[in-house]
């Protein structure tokens, strides 16, 4: 698929939802992007713990998508969802792997890889965009990235406040979603689904 018409189908999900979204989110945007496809047709379905791409070769090495979205009787994206850095690679070549195994899984247009970043927390969780970047295109398949930036939160005494305090992860929230979107004609398209307007 060219990127001009994969940047449509990423501007289609309401992304400012995830701004409502505390915690590790993992579960919450595969939730999310489901059922806003769904939505979108009565044409569209969902295989959430997608089949492994690597088939009759038992469990070990199998890797397993998040979810597949799909088009009448088949996939259509393959969506990965990844909060540590040093998984995105990895992520790449889950989506490649797919992608590339036409035999079981014709129908496939792009890949997606969904990429949570906190941006004043660990190491770990700070992407690097130019390697992603730079991995993807030389395995020269359609795929998008959509950067979720989540920065500390200035909390209260609220209930729901005190609550976040207790974990690593809810302390935080959505300050700016990018994207990155290398199609099938080579091209790279770049853009913002959301950023938050700081309170004066």
């Amino acid at each position: 698929m060219v990127s001009t018409s994969i940047e449509n189908i990423i501007k289609m999900f309401k992304w400012d939802i995830i701004t409502r979204m505390y915690g590790n989110s993992h579960s919450s945007i595969i939730g999310l992007l489901s059922s806003e496809w769904i939505k979108k047709s009565s044409d569209h379905s969902v295989l959430d713990g997608a089949p492994s791409p690597f088939v009759g070769k038992g469990r070990k090495g199998q890797k397993n998508a998040d979810i597949l979205l799909c088009k009448g009787d088949k996939p259509f994206i393959v969506v990965e969802v990844e909060t540590i850095v040093s998984k995105y690679l990895e992520k790449i070549d889950s989506i490649a792997a797919y992608m590339e195994n036409t035999k079981d899984y014709d129908g496939f247009s792009f890949g997606l890889l969904v990429m949570l970043n906190y941006t004043n927390g660990a190491d770990k969780y700070k992407h690097n965009w130019h390697d992603a970047k730079e991995y993807a295109v030389s395995k020269d398949i359609p795929i998008a990235f959509v950067s979720i930036e989540k920065s500390k939160a200035d909390l209260g005494d609220t209930v729901l406040d005190q609550l976040k305090k207790r974990n690593e992860y809810y302390p935080w929230e959505t300050s700016n979603i990018d994207y990155w979107i290398y199609g099938s004609d080579r091209k790279v398209i770049e853009g913002n689904l959301l950023k938050k307007i700081e309170k004066s």
